[in-house]
């Protein structure tokens, strides 16, 4: 016993009945599935939800101080969220991309979408987008691309009908600094209906007959009224560029048609949309 006449029982005890009313909690959230499930219904409104998620997650980081980590707060609340939604929707499956040339893959998948989702690894890209273009798979998830790519899967998006980019992974700050190099990075495709989370990223190929340069290509985007920048370049026939660009762009979107009128321009196409992910920890982690 120490000075305060508290015990180690005592504080068992206290830990017992957070513990019970977590739980508690935790089974009062799931079970407001079903009127959640008949709500979405009689409103048109996907189950499947980045934009809400994000909210969610960057809510917690805001919230958020003391010394327990908040890789471990962010965790517990992504696979609180994959329960709920697998609730919701029992096919909930994801495609993943194992390929040796890109690790990690499969990793941020788990942390994003839960570890009891049921997962398929593919080899390929290729077989990834297939299995969500054939509505086999809710989500897929892919390496994000670079340069050195020889075949890129992203030139394919604006082909299949309706997949497109939705998340990019990881939303949150993994646990630790990366062994060996910089963290791993992916894409998630799907079948998602996009929604403005307040902080949002948008991604399009544009297409031209001439390489053009990382400048130009930012140039080009500042005419429309776009900021945005180059992550790739791919070359089949035309010059296929994919750019990132900040905040939330739709697919209708009026400066899209005024970039693909541009000269040297033959097409612009939206290819996905994503919450912007939070970068740093929250900053009162690791105080007392």
């Amino acid at each position: 016993m120490n000075e305060s006449g508290t015990t180690l029982q005592h504080l068992r005890d206290e830990i017992d009945a957070i513990d019970a009313e977590m739980h508690g909690l935790i089974r009062r959230r799931a079970s407001l599935v079903d009127r959640i499930r008949a709500v979405k219904a009689r409103d048109s409104i996907t189950t499947v939800r980045p934009g809400r998620e994000a909210d969610i997650l960057r809510a917690l980081a805001a919230r958020h101080d003391g010394r327990f980590p908040f890789a471990a707060v962010a965790r517990i609340w992504r696979e609180i969220i994959a329960g709920i939604t697998r609730m919701e929707m029992p096919e909930y499956t994801v495609a993943v991309y194992t390929g040796d040339d890109v690790p990690g893959c499969w990793d941020l998948a788990r942390d994003q979408f839960g570890s009891a989702t049921p997962m398929t690894p593919f080899a390929t890209a290729r077989e990834v987008l297939g299995e969500v273009a054939a509505n086999r798979a809710v989500i897929g998830v892919l390496p994000y691309p670079n340069e050195a790519d020889g075949d890129p899967w992203w030139t394919n998006l604006s082909l299949q009908d309706a997949v497109r980019v939705s998340y990019r992974l990881p939303f949150t700050p993994p646990d630790a600094p990366a062994a060996g190099g910089a963290p791993a990075e992916a894409l998630a495709v799907g079948r998602i209906v996009p929604e403005m989370s307040g902080r949002d990223q948008a991604l399009a190929t544009v297409e031209t007959q001439e390489t053009v340069s990382r400048a130009a290509l930012g140039s080009l985007l500042g005419r429309i009224g776009l900021q945005g920048k180059r992550i790739a370049s791919h070359q089949n026939g035309l010059w296929f560029h994919l750019v990132e660009i900040e905040g939330y762009v739709e697919d209708d979107d009026p400066r899209l048609t005024e970039l693909a009128r541009l000269e040297g321009v033959e097409r612009a196409v939206l290819i996905g949309a994503y919450a912007a992910p939070i970068t740093a920890p929250p900053s009162g982690e690791g105080t007392a």
